[in-house]
């Protein structure tokens, strides 16, 4: 095998295994001072809704279409229906 992809491949290792840890640490050291705990908590319920903030913001805009249409009659289609 040729020792130079076997150094390129330690080296990637070498610099994931310790480029996250530090990316954290200085994340969580900067700014303010939120511990881990919240921070794994926020990471994980971005995991399980990856859209919140996207579909929050479209609810938000759909109120607020409504509220500017007023109450439309239910008699008028759509451009689904037609």
């Amino acid at each position: 095998m040729d020792t130079s992809k076997v150094v390129w491949v330690v080296c990637l290792a070498l610099v994931i295994a310790l480029g996250i840890p530090a990316a954290l640490y200085v994340a969580s050291s900067h700014g303010d001072q939120t511990g881990w705990v919240e921070m794994l908590q926020r990471a994980a319920g971005r995991a399980r809704q990856p859209w919140k903030r996207e579909d929050d913001d479209l609810a938000e805009l759909s109120r607020q279409v409504k509220k500017l249409r007023g109450d439309t009659p239910k008699e008028e289609k759509t451009e689904d229906d037609r």
